[in-house]
């Protein structure tokens, strides 16, 4: 995080706005409007909140016509709901769920895509694997988290991730007994740099958050269970993840396509004026008509 930090490249994020959420809840989140009728939800990194990815929801956007749509994931941001936690493992997929209904009731929007950066992308695969609706019409991937015993992990997170392992190990012990006391505890920290801070940050993670922003504990049934075009996108200069490790874990995919970016780290993905046209030029070739040409999809309508 401190290369994007000290970059100084981060661009000023839409306005907030809000959706009522099934549980009655007012969840924020951010739209930078395309040229098309079809819309991508990208969800946000550990630790912070939609405003980082400003710049590139902003490049995508002009780049493919998509409208991009970025929520804050309920324990983080501005209006966390609990900070670091969360009252139910499903309740980040149903929010997705929740968005894409009101962009539906709301808008003319197309097909609607899904994708994310970092344990944001980790979400977007549990959401795609799990029973939400609708399903995707494609995937954009930025250095996923996939699971701690991944051929993508590095141990810790290079330093980006600090377990606490016997609490972990207690929880999953008690949880094998029905009992979820303690699944709100602290379980996992984050090594927020001091000039990422402003009080929005969320240095800790609940069992409970941790849990329902990550893929599932059988991560390749979710990675085999995807249905749609798949785009994972990793930087050769990843010291949180091992990149080369993506090859592996999606290989079970005949329709995911991994390109590695070189001379970039983790959080400069969300910076580099490649990634836009990456994903422009793999929409335009594996997703056909979602760059918008006079218009995008206009024909093409959310599946519910």
């Amino acid at each position: 995080m401190d290369s994007l930090v000290a970059g100084g490249s981060l661009a000023e994020p839409a306005a907030p706005r809000h959706f009522t959420a099934r549980d009655g809840a007012i969840r924020p989140y951010r739209l930078y409007p395309g040229s098309g009728c079809d819309v991508l939800i990208f969800l946000h990194g550990s630790s912070s909140d939609g405003r980082y990815l400003a710049g590139l929801a902003s490049d995508v956007a002009a780049s493919t016509g998509l409208t991009v749509v970025t929520p804050d994931m309920r324990g983080h941001g501005s209006k966390p709901g609990r900070r670091g936690d969360v009252d139910a493992i499903d309740r980040q997929e149903q929010d997705i769920g929740d968005l894409i209904t009101m962009l539906r009731d709301e808008g003319s929007y197309g097909r609607f895509l899904l994708g994310g950066h970092s344990i944001g992308a980790g979400l977007a695969i549990r959401y795609a694997a799990g029973r939400e609706q609708p399903k995707p019409a494609g995937m954009v991937l930025i250095a996923p988290y996939i699971h701690r015993k991944s051929p993508g992990a590095r141990p810790n997170s290079g330093g980006w991730a600090t377990p606490f392992v016997p609490r972990f190990a207690g929880i999953a012990m008690l949880q094998r007994f029905g009992i979820h006391l303690f699944d709100r505890l602290p379980v996992l920290r984050f090594a927020v740099p001091p000039a990422a801070r402003d009080g929005t940050e969320t240095a800790l993670y609940s069992w409970r958050l941790f849990a329902s922003v990550t893929p599932r504990s059988d991560w390749r049934n979710d990675i085999r269970s995807i249905a749609c075009p798949v785009l994972v996108l990793a930087a050769a200069r990843d010291s949180i993840f091992r990149s080369e490790g993506y090859r592996e874990v999606f290989e079970p995919l005949r329709h995911a396509s991994v390109e590695i970016i070189p001379a970039i780290d983790h959080f400069q993905l969300v910076t580099s004026s490649d990634v836009p046209r990456r994903i422009a030029h793999w929409l335009n070739a594996v997703v056909p008509g979602t760059v918008a040409k006079a218009g995008g999809l206009a024909n093409a309508k959310m599946e519910s």
